[in-house]
């Protein structure tokens, strides 16, 4: 399609040492990944009140949490590439955002270096925060780290045994939420892991739109994410059902008192929501609309943006009863 910005073919010399990062990194998907710490935050702030050593260990959390993000990311570039998933630049990874070795960013030795750096990174503010807080925060570290590095390597790897998508649910709900909320408090209340899981489910529809996107490669190649084994007609059912679980969860800890009545201003995102069904109730076009310039991302892009919408009301209601608490108004009030 003529004028379509189509990355894979994009030159990237003009690009500098932090493009180049954002790139290899893909960082624009970190916004997950902080929402998910902000999430703890609000809810340790909701829970316990403010403490002086909220803001340097919320702040250490969030930025071990996104090195952590960004050498999965690295780290699964490399190892889908050394095993053959990422050979050739009509695979869908590199045609909706350069590959760091096979754009010619990097070569195969400086990624793997670039995402070992990003783990010792990780790791040494884990250590820092263990000091502070004790060795309960190794176990949110160690379970996380194994979830995001076996993801695409190591002996086995997750995604291509349909269990990447379930791993997606942990890390972004009760591990990085959980354990933000640990770090700041010490405890952790089963009501905050209850109170991530509809965030967490946001986030694993977005994993399997993509999944469903690239579904006949993932076949091709032998990768078994829950698409492949599903099919294509049952994944999108399936998330739908994964954007339904997360509003009527939602309500059902409204209902019980775990969220506060505020979080319901979440559901005025399910106009987008029904949209978003009514896409995933047709299959994906052969080639791309006119005037579409996501492709070969379909699936991927309607279900990120839900993802966002959902994400932002969900934290706009938690600030709202955040604000009121300080007005000495129950955030719990119903």
């Amino acid at each position: 399609m003529a004028g379509t910005y189509n990355p894979k073919v994009r030159p990237l010399t003009s690009l500098d040492s932090v493009g180049k990062w954002l790139v290899a990194t893909r960082a624009v998907v970190f916004i997950m990944t902080v929402d998910s710490a902000i999430l703890g935050g609000m809810l340790s702030l909701l829970i316990s009140g403010y403490r002086s050593d909220f803001l340097p260990l919320f702040v250490a959390t969030s930025v071990g949490l996104v090195l952590a993000h960004a050498s999965s990311n690295l780290f699964n570039d490399y190892w889908d590439s050394k095993h053959g998933i990422d050979s050739s630049l009509d695979y869908f990874r590199p045609a909706y955002l350069p590959h760091p070795s096979l754009s010619g960013m990097m070569s195969q030795r400086a990624l793997f270096l670039l995402a070992l750096v990003h783990l010792v990174a990780a790791l040494i503010v884990g250590f820092s925060l263990t000091l502070v807080r004790g060795p309960g925060v190794l176990l949110f570290a160690g379970i996380g780290a194994a979830l995001l590095l076996l993801y695409a390597g190591g002996p086995f790897s997750l995604k291509k045994i349909g269990l990447g998508e379930i791993s997606v649910v942990l890390v972004w709900g009760p591990l990085m939420v959980g354990g933000t909320y640990y770090i700041l408090n010490g405890t952790l209340p089963g009501a905050v892991i209850l109170a991530s899981l509809p965030y967490a489910l946001s986030v694993s529809t977005v994993l399997m739109g993509k999944h469903i996107d690239k579904l006949s490669q993932d076949k091709n190649l032998g990768v078994h994410t829950l698409p492949v084994i599903f099919g294509e007609s049952l994944s999108r059912s399936f998330v739908k059902v994964l954007i339904f679980s997360a509003y009527l969860l939602l309500v059902v800890l409204v209902a019980f008192r775990t969220l506060p009545i505020w979080s319901l201003v979440t559901l005025f995102t399910l106009p987008r929501a029904r949209a978003v069904f009514r896409v995933l109730d047709s299959p994906k076009p052969s080639e791309p609309p006119r005037g579409y310039s996501m492709w070969p991302i379909w699936f991927l892009g309607y279900v990120f943006w839900q993802n966002r919408r959902f994400g932002m009301l969900y934290f706009g209601g938690l600030a709202l009863a955040l604000v009121l608490s300080f007005a000495g108004i129950s955030w719990a009030a119903l």
